[in-house]
């Protein structure tokens, strides 16, 4: 079984769905990877605060964590992460 680099790097951070690698980008200049993540359209979240499940999206907002190094290179992963709203209390997260 051959995996791509996405698939490699899906089960390297555990991702699951509705999450995946949408591109993975390499400088060897900068010693530098960047992973960006994101997830399915049309996809539904629990609420941060109580936790209920299968809430729409209200919106997102860009993040970045700095990653262990991969190696020598710097790892950092981007993803645009979802903001709730919640059916049972209200809050959008």
């Amino acid at each position: 079984m051959t995996l791509s680099q996405e698939d490699l790097f899906k089960l390297a951070l555990n991702l699951q769905d509705p999450w995946y690698i949408k591109s993975i980008e390499f400088s060897a200049a900068k010693k530098q990877l960047d992973i960006h993540i994101d997830f399915i359209p049309g996809s539904r979240f629990e609420c941060s605060n109580c936790k209920t499940q299968d809430n729409c999206i209200h919106d997102t907002k860009d993040k970045v964590w700095r990653h262990l190094n991969f190696f020598q290179f710097k790892a950092f992963i981007h993803a645009r992460v979802p903001r709730t709203v919640c059916q049972k209390c209200g809050s959008i997260r």
